[in-house]
């Protein structure tokens, strides 16, 4: 006899308790009984999955033991897409954990930085020399060999903190205990264990390529870019060098993880934090101005970074900055220099392609930045967004003695684009919230969802954007940066860091609620749900007392430098 159970009207009529559809992503379909594994209805149709790393179930990041309950739509999760990066990456990490728990006992690890694939990490009292650091490698691949299998369990807050204590996890033990569950997932394998927020692939062998290579105390976990390629070196140690900078100040405030930041919010004691992260943000900015007045022939400071890195704000605040030393600021907007819109370069999509470097007038701009530091009058244009146009409305300028151009936009870094102009007369300034904080040793804060989160909540209060919008726009926004941003990221003069270590904890309280707009018919659902459950690690926390001039206030509002 066929089962049914009635449910509210919310999902829609009767579950069948026998027989489920599944339907793939190419459009071939099998039924399973209820409660098969995801994996077993995969396997109908499908020979090879070691290239499979997880499921998507109904739009949510699956494992392979996850249990059928209802007419399903399932997809492969695959490396080359970043939900499958990340998957990769945190089973990576589990590796790296069971073969530094294997070699040094209960380590205490701290990934610090990630850029591109490089995440890099030191541990606690033992410097990682070439020899120590190919005996770890080894033993990764040892593990990865053994194709050992990898199962997620739910246990108690109690359990967890008693598995905590003995592996002398204080990271992790302080994130529990201010989080209000009683369970929380963890991943064992060959006897160890550890939790890394997210899927895991279902066993070591799914490892097939990485790296591991000493660098500066520790040492750089390097995985393989989307078509699986090891890069053979590592280039960005001008990133580096400015994040371990901005990491030495961050830790006057006492606050290395998720925990000790939950505490001084239960303790009442955030705005002391805000204070003192502000007071940084101002420190750097007068490092940054003292390091322009050293050099006299300055007439132009170009300014790119990736999206939602405040570099509206930071343009502001370091133009009061230059006032303070005598400098008279004037800014351009790149955004004037559009070629005529019946020009302008086509996608892939067949679309017109704004991203692009050849979407500017690249011969005008470099023309009239040449002009005005040889002291000539020009008459900026003016784009007509309306009609695709540049107009001139006898907008003159010339330079006096002390002016000084401040130029802001995705390309301002790329080199074609001043050309004429004479290198001793650039300040190249690159900003990006390069985060800090961590949520235990061996997961970091993202600085790519940092600037996810900024712009969702900025595109829906003062843009009127929907949540799905910023979902679909992101992909596209990330590879123009890669493209016209990040080769040109060692060439600057000055790295900000616009990363304030209280943020995701205002970041709660506005994002939220916008993550739960989206239910899981949409295709963005599993990352507003990994997303959500991210900020489910922070306390939320009182945002009146925050400055009306932090780089912050131009994504959650009630800034001074916006109308």
């Amino acid at each position: 006899m066929v089962m049914y159970i009635y449910i509210t009207k919310k999902y829609k009529g009767l579950i069948n308790l026998n027989n489920l559809k599944v339907k793939f992503e190419d459009g071939r379909e099998v039924e399973v009984p209820y409660k098969t594994k995801a994996i077993e209805a995969v396997k109908l149709v499908e020979n090879n999955i070691k290239d499979i790393l997880a499921l998507k179930v109904n739009n949510e990041i699956r494992t392979y033991d996850y249990s059928l309950v209802q007419d399903s739509h399932i997809e492969f999760v695959k490396f080359a897409s970043s939900d499958g990066y990340r998957v990769y990456s945190r089973t990576l990490k589990m590796v790296l954990h069971m073969a530094l728990t294997s070699l040094f006992s209960n380590t205490k690890v701290d990934f610090i930085s990630t850029i591109n694939n490089d995440q890099y990490f030191t541990i606690d009292n033992i410097k990682l020399t070439d020899e120590k650091v190919k005996m770890v490698k080894e033993k990764m691949q040892e593990y990865i060999d053994k194709d050992l299998p990898i199962t997620k369990k739910m246990v108690s807050v109690e359990e967890a903190t008693g598995l905590y204590i003995a592996s002398n996890s204080e990271d992790k033990l302080k994130n529990i205990s201010n989080r209000l569950r009683s369970y929380i997932s963890m991943y064992f394998c060959d006897g160890m264990y550890n939790n890394f927020y997210g899927v895991l692939a279902p066993s070591t062998g799914y490892i097939t390529l990485f790296d591991l290579v000493p660098y500066k105390e520790g040492a750089l976990l390097v995985i393989p870019d989307k078509n699986m390629n090891i890069k053979k070196e590592t280039n960005e140690t001008r990133l580096y060098d400015s994040f371990i900078s901005f990491n030495e100040l961050d830790n006057l405030l006492g606050i290395k993880n998720v925990g000790d930041l939950n505490d001084v919010i239960l303790k009442n004691k955030i705005n002391d934090v805000i204070q003192v992260a502000e007071a940084i943000h101002e420190r750097k900015l007068v490092e940054l101005v003292l390091d322009i007045e050293k050099r006299k022939d300055v007439k132009m400071i170009l300014i790119a970074g990736p999206s939602s890195s405040g570099k509206t704000t930071f343009a502001q605040k370091l133009g009061i900055q230059l006032k303070l030393t005598g400098y008279n600021p004037i800014t351009i907007s790149m955004d004037n220099y559009f070629v005529e819109r019946k020009d302008t370069p086509l996608g892939e999509d067949g679309k017109y392609n704004f991203e692009c470097v050849e979407a500017l007038d690249i011969n005008l701009f470099n023309t009239q930045m040449k002009d005005l530091i040889d002291g000539k009058t020009v008459e900026l244009p003016e784009f007509d967004f309306m009609t695709g146009t540049k107009k001139y409305n006898g907008k003159m300028l010339s330079l006096k003695k002390n002016d000084i151009l401040i130029v802001e936009g995705i390309h301002a870094l790329n080199p074609i684009l001043t050309k004429f102009t004479p290198d001793e007369n650039k300040y190249k300034v690159y900003i990006a919230p390069i985060a800090t904080l961590n949520i235990d040793g061996y997961t970091k804060v993202s600085s790519s969802d940092t600037r996810l989160l900024r712009r969702m909540v900025r595109d829906y209060v003062t843009r009127g954007h929907s949540v799905e919008r910023t979902f679909e726009l992101w992909n596209n926004v990330k590879k123009g940066e890669e493209q016209y941003i990040f080769p040109f990221v060692e060439t600057v003069d000055y790295i900000y860091n616009s990363s304030l270590i209280y943020e995701p904890s205002v970041m709660k309280i506005f994002a939220q609620p916008l993550l739960l707009q989206l239910d899981n018919t949409s295709q963005y659902y599993s990352e507003s749900r990994r997303l959500y459950e991210y900020l489910n690690n922070f306390l939320p926390m009182e945002t009146s007392n925050i400055p009306i001039n932090s780089i912050i206030r131009e994504f959650i509002g009630n800034g001074c430098f916006y109308r």
